[in-house]
């Protein structure tokens, strides 16, 4: 799958952490240190009854593009350990080791594994597109980060290789499109029935089609007794499926398109409208026809669903309740205001 995918960009970015000898005024401490504790005080979400309690909130739920986003370092690759051998065929090339490219495994020899010269950030994120921009919005949503968080991507990103020369969001986007690697396994679970493919749904009747003709070529030729023109059938048909193949992986490179109100506005107001119509349907319990109908008239006049701007759920939290906000008022009988 590409980096952009389904109306969202699946950013990757693998930027270069200081090695001691690269840092200035660090003294001893090693910067991927100094960064993971950068890292361990960068307020999380407010998504368990403890990070409510402690008031404070994220910074990238300050941006209205962000779905996810998240930060690690990278030291060394895992080791997976030693390729597996089997002792008795190992055995058996021991004695056949006379045969040419016959050689058995000597498992005292250490087997190569990767090294990295220095430690790794890891930003991954997933951000609402904009296709009427050239890379599609990863610019204009990294100057917005630097706009609303300058503080702690200064903090983060001071540790880390060629960060000096910042001074701005067009800087900082610059600098982290040098870090950008291609995003080739994506997640996007807002697609709930199946794609408007287009085009893609004409490989079956092509490779039904590519077949018949290869039959009526053989049919043909057996016919009229030309068996001299036999080989131009799987020439043919060889050349027609390369062409099927490669038009197949051409559709398949392209983006799903974009799956109806995914972006975070309409994410937030679905949240925001389900928990809310969760309460609803509480309240509304034993009342009539015509009271129910008229409570349900109020609630959609409060909540407004057709408004993905306000009222909403606030980013960065999981529940819409008096904790972030002053909650619509829900009649029921016996209970007023819920």
């Amino acid at each position: 799958m590409p980096t952009r995918d389904g109306g969202h960009v699946f950013l990757t970015c693998l930027v270069p952490v200081k090695r001691v000898d690269e840092a200035a005024g660090d003294g001893a401490v090693p910067p991927s240190h100094a960064l993971r504790e950068e890292l361990a005080r960068l307020p999380v979400a407010q998504q368990s009854v403890a990070t409510e309690a402690a008031g404070q909130q994220s910074p990238f739920a300050r941006c209205r593009r962000t779905h996810f986003l998240r930060l690690f370092v990278i030291d060394q690759p895992m080791f997976n350990g030693r390729r597996p051998t089997d002792p008795v065929v190992n055995a058996v090339k021991g004695l056949l080791g006379f045969l040419p490219g016959v050689k058995p495994r000597d498992i005292g020899v250490p087997e190569p594994h990767d090294v990295l010269s220095r430690p790794w950030l890891v930003l991954a994120a997933d951000i609402d597109a904009r296709d009427g921009e050239a890379d599609h919005g990863v610019a204009s949503w990294a100057e917005g980060l630097w706009r609303d968080s300058r503080e702690e991507m200064a903090a983060i990103f001071r540790h880390c290789f060629g960060f000096e020369g910042v001074a701005d969001g067009a800087g900082f986007a610059r600098f982290l499109a040098r870090c950008q690697v291609e995003t080739t396994m994506s997640f996007n679970d807002y697609w709930d029935g199946r794609p408007p493919l287009g085009d893609a749904g004409l490989a079956g009747p092509l490779v039904l089609a590519l077949a018949a003709v290869a039959g009526a070529g053989w049919l043909v030729a057996t016919l009229l007794g030309a068996w001299h023109l036999l080989w131009a059938v799987p020439l043919a048909l060889g050349l027609a499926g390369w062409a099927v193949i490669s038009w197949l992986g051409a559709v398949g490179a392209r983006p799903f398109p974009p799956a109806p109100d995914s972006d975070l506005p309409a994410i937030l107001k679905a949240l925001f409208v389900q928990q809310w119509f969760a309460l609803f349907v509480e309240g509304a319990q034993g009342m009539d026809a015509a009271g129910r109908h008229a409570a349900f008239g109020r609630f959609v006049a409060t909540i407004r669903p057709e408004d993905v701007v306000a009222p909403t759920q606030p980013p960065g939290v999981v529940r819409s309740d008096l904790v972030f906000q002053e909650p619509p008022a829900i009649e029921a009988p016996g209970r007023g205001a819920a």
